[in-house]
């Protein structure tokens, strides 16, 4: 069985446009815009997501050396960046290690067949669900406040201050009570602020958006969603909330399915979709052999995944904030 090769669109995370239609993430679309839709007011257009462009460049950088990513990187956004900068944080490319183990599980391949699914595009969607997943649960930060509403409470206390006192590794540097000194520093936040809100409250596009900040240095703070995270501060979720989010987004995407008879396969095929998704999560290493079994040792049928989703019925996934995807 060959999987389709998904090109390389080399489209930057903004320009969603140019893999909309791509055949091979039809799958993926479908599944991102209802978990990773962008906010009404984010933009003209809500039936969108950057989550399908930021999953094909991390797909193209997958089978890439980091000196060619840094090229792509390079070509993609005009970046003066040297390569010691745009190494020093640590990257993780999406894994696809468990590609054999999804073309090799007969029980797997005769289902997807069953609910008339595509094997390549369903490949790519079992990708673009791990990735996500692991982005958001995965050495991930500590949330913290966002940047603007942190800035924001030091440009108020700033307006009442009389001195300011900076610090390098406990020790004070500098400090300052000078009026004039304080009044221009004032002066300068202000600006930025009104720039800032200045060109947010426009209704041009978000390329001209985000062309218009980046002459300001604040294209990083664009609707707040790209606030820069200190990555060193890192926890990894438990491995059940991400088997409850990967089944909670594979039933979403087989909710309208159904699966028929296969008159052409002897071997019974499973039809049911909590083992489907169940045998999904252990092609992708989230548990042992046992998620891939439709009976246990003594013949009773597996509901181990039922159990744990009966578990998680009334959680929410942590709010964390990911590296790569949106949040």
């Amino acid at each position: 069985m060959i999987i389709e090769e998904l090109p390389d669109r080399k489209a930057r995370w903004h320009e969603y446009n140019l893999v909309r239609n791509e055949p091979l993430l039809e799958y993926v679309w479908e599944v991102a815009l209802k978990f990773d839709a962008l906010p009404g007011n984010f933009m003209e257009e809500t039936n969108d997501s950057f989550a399908p462009t930021t999953f094909a460049n991390r797909y193209a950088e997958s089978k890439l050396t980091d000196e060619e990513r840094y090229a792509r990187h390079k070509e993609m956004y005009n970046s003066n960046e040297s390569f010691e900068e745009y190494t020093k944080d640590k990257y993780y490319k999406l894994d696809t290690s468990f590609k054999d183990r999804f073309l090799n599980n007969k029980d797997l391949q005769n289902t997807i067949e069953a609910f008339g699914l595509d094997v390549s595009k369903f490949w790519y969607l079992l990708l673009f669900v791990y990735d996500y997943i692991e982005d958001f649960s995965t050495n991930a930060p500590k949330p913290q406040n966002d940047t603007l509403s942190e800035f924001n409470v030091f440009n108020v206390k700033l307006e009442k201050a009389t001195e300011i006192v900076l610090k390098k590794n406990g020790r004070k540097s500098y400090e300052t009570d000078r009026e004039d000194i304080m009044k221009l520093i004032k002066i300068a936040l202000d600006y930025f602020v009104n720039s800032y809100n200045a060109i947010m409250e426009t209704d041009c596009t978000i390329e001209k958006q985000l062309e218009q900040l980046e002459k300001l240095g604040l294209d990083n703070y664009i609707n707040h969603r790209t606030t820069p995270i200190d990555w060193k501060q890192e926890r990894t979720l438990d491995i059940s909330y991400k088997k409850w989010y990967f089944a909670k987004m594979f039933l979403f995407f087989l909710e309208n399915r159904k699966a028929k008879t296969l008159s052409h396969v002897k071997e019974k095929v499973s039809k049911d979709k909590m083992m489907f998704v169940s045998r999904l999560i252990y092609t992708v290493g989230y548990h042992g052999k046992e998620y891939n079994e439709e009976y246990d040792d003594n013949g009773n049928k597996n509901r181990m995944l039922s159990n744990l989703l009966r578990k998680y019925a009334k959680e929410k996934f942590p709010t964390i904030v990911p590296k790569y995807y949106w949040s």
